[in-house]
């Protein structure tokens, strides 16, 4: 796992190619007892949002800086937890209904923004939870797409970063960080038990 310092804050550089599988990727260590926490506060999470191009830079500055944001990195938290069950085929009924109900809160603010090219959809910019909803949306995007049914997460020791895996070929999130230190520990592990390795 790596990361960047941007607008002084500490977030998680972007191993996969979709922002709802990045957005998993703001914790490293699912399933370790103290696993690394990426989104510590509202700022985190709308800096990360900006950067992974959810916002923009205006926006961004605007939901940092918004009161209640904390409630809103709280229930950032638990959609990434539903989220990461439903990408990886381990969602209970809990994990989904925390996804609907962030991606109705999304949706109910959605609005269809005519330009010189495709009609878009746009979300209101003017609250706080907008990075949270931006988020829930680029989800709904990439759950009802066939990229879903190609997740896969990292086997390397206090990772399980999320990546899109469509040939199925792909172990690591990333061969210069997870394949190269697993490479390095299992070369230790083989001269430790060598003949005469207690004596080196």
């Amino acid at each position: 796992m790596a990361s960047v310092v941007v607008d002084g804050l500490v977030i998680p550089v972007a191993v996969a190619d979709h922002p709802a599988l990045n957005f998993c990727n703001t914790r490293a260590g699912w399933g370790q007892p103290i696993p690394k926490e990426y989104l510590h506060t509202p700022a985190h999470l709308a800096v990360w949002a900006r950067e992974n191009g959810l916002l923009t830079a205006d926006a961004a500055t605007d939901s940092a800086r918004m009161r209640g944001g904390a409630k809103v990195v709280a229930r950032a938290i638990a959609f990434r937890s539903a989220l990461y069950a439903v990408l990886l085929g381990a969602a209970g009924p809990a994990d989904w209904t925390a996804l609907n109900a962030e991606l109705r809160a999304a949706t109910a603010t959605l609005s269809l923004i005519p330009g010189s090219g495709p009609v878009a959809w746009r979300l209101d910019e003017s609250s706080v939870d907008l990075p949270l909803r931006a988020v829930a949306w680029a989800a709904a995007g990439l759950l009802t797409s066939p990229a879903a049914a190609r997740v896969a997460a990292c086997p390397g020791q206090g990772c399980g970063w999320v990546f899109a895996d469509p040939r199925g070929r792909r172990r690591w999130c990333s061969m210069a960080w997870c394949g190269n230190r697993n490479k390095a520990r299992r070369h230790a592990q083989r001269r430790a038990t060598e003949p005469g390795a207690g004596n080196r």
